[in-house]
């Protein structure tokens, strides 16, 4: 009875022996995340390694195009460059002798003189004739058109020129003077070849007389 129990003691022994010696066999299994990756002690051994990448920008506002001292370009305009870019030559004075008209003291006669007018363009050319009716530095030589008078607008167009003047009450003449006045005005303008008839308005209407003494023509023509 004793040698039957040895016998079965010895036999279980030897059954755990082989179970343990085949458990030991066994590869330890890996941890969750890196079971399937196939290669190395870890699943990061497998992956390529990253490459710092190529700057492609395009060169930016500081870019100097050639410039030795390194300043930026930016955009903007140059000075004495407006209108497109195109720079535009200052305009020179011009002056021109015309032959001016005036009235005597008495108003009794027309009277005409020589003066200097000075002028950028065609267009200030004929205000400028207008102001020096205006003006003058004769006791004898009395101006038609009052420095009160004063011009709304002037245009030019060819040979065609529309004045149009503000006259205060103050600036009006009597029968004679208006005459004289509008005779004065004919004449000075008239003396440019290139004028061939004046349109006078007041504040920018037709009137049917200057000064409420002589009628006036729409336009007036050279003769």
């Amino acid at each position: 009875m004793n040698n039957k129990k040895w016998w079965m003691i010895t036999l279980l022994a030897a059954m755990l022996l082989v179970v343990t010696a085949c458990g030991a066999d066994k590869p330890p299994l890996a941890p969750s995340g890196q079971q399937g990756n196939g290669a190395g002690e870890s699943g990061v051994d497998n992956l390529q390694p990253t490459e710092d990448p190529v700057n492609t920008e395009e060169p930016g506002d500081d870019v100097t195009n050639g410039d030795p001292e390194g300043t930026p370009v930016t955009g903007g305009t140059t000075e004495g460059q407006a209108n497109g870019g195109a720079t535009t030559p200052s305009e020179e004075n011009k002056q021109e002798t015309i032959t001016l008209f005036y009235t005597d003291p008495e108003q009794l006669e027309l009277k005409e003189t020589k003066g200097e007018i000075t002028f950028k363009t065609d267009w200030s050319k004929y205000e400028s004739a207008f102001k020096a009716l205006q003006k003058s530095d004769s006791e004898e030589l009395i101006p038609l058109w009052s420095e009160e008078i004063t011009i709304n607008k002037l245009e030019v167009d060819g040979g065609k020129i529309t004045l149009d003047l503000k006259i205060p009450a103050t600036a009006n003449l009597g029968s004679g003077g208006e005459q004289f006045a509008l005779d004065a005005l004919k004449q000075t303008f008239f003396q440019f070849e290139e004028v061939t008839s004046l349109e006078l308005l007041v504040d920018g209407e037709q009137k049917e007389s200057l000064m409420g003494h002589v009628e006036l023509e729409h336009p007036m023509t050279k003769e």
